[in-house]
């Protein structure tokens, strides 16, 4: 797997949705390629963050899923 490849599908790797091949296959890539796991490392933070700003504030934020898809095909 690329780094276009893995970046394609980081959202479902984070969310659990992706097959047992492809879910291996990125990890794989993101444990030998240190710009795609930051990458990764950045979307832990950001819907880490967006929870615990929700939970704190509070706030009503978008649901998680739906800014996901959307963030897919952007």
């Amino acid at each position: 797997m690329d780094c276009e490849q893995s970046l394609e599908v980081l959202s479902e790797y984070y969310a659990g949705d992706l097959g047992e091949i492809e879910r291996v296959a990125v990890h794989v890539h993101l444990s030998c390629c240190p710009p795609c796991n930051d990458v990764y490392l950045d979307v832990e933070i950001i819907v880490v963050s967006a929870r615990v700003l929700r939970a704190e504030d509070g706030v009503s934020f978008p649901d998680e899923n739906a800014v996901w898809q959307r963030m897919q095909f952007s």
